[in-house]
């Protein structure tokens, strides 16, 4: 019985690889091919964003020149008459507010520093 059993499994092992390369025949594409289909793939991704991002320059151009044909020449003074602000107006500086009070004068009045301790000879002791 042992030998029919190993010759059984022998005829399978060696009927295996023919009979599952017949069945997978045409299924299983070859890598030279699917590289070439992947290689064409990049490369129509590459012309395609090329073609969006030309397009999209040239739009962009155009959108400024028309953009610059369209605005008035002169804004400065569009909603404002320059004589009448001249006119009208005086100015004071923002930082009188934010000044301390004068309480002395540190070039004139320069106040005695009472040191904490003796000197000998011009050295601290």
């Amino acid at each position: 019985m042992t030998d029919k059993n190993s010759d059984i499994e022998r005829r399978l092992r060696d009927a295996l690889p023919p009979g599952q390369a017949e069945a997978e025949a045409g299924r299983v594409p070859d890598f030279d091919a699917v590289w070439a289909a992947a290689e064409s793939n990049v490369s129509r991704r590459r012309r395609r964003m090329t073609a969006i991002g030309g397009v999209a320059a040239g739009v962009a151009i155009i959108a400024v020149v028309i953009f610059g044909q369209l605005q008035p020449a002169e804004r400065d003074w569009q909603f404002v008459d320059p004589d009448e602000i001249a006119s009208s107006t005086s100015w004071a500086a923002p930082s009188d507010v934010l000044l301390p009070k004068h309480q002395f004068d540190i070039y004139g009045e320069i106040p005695v520093l009472i040191e904490s301790t003796g000197t000998s000879e011009g050295a601290l002791l």
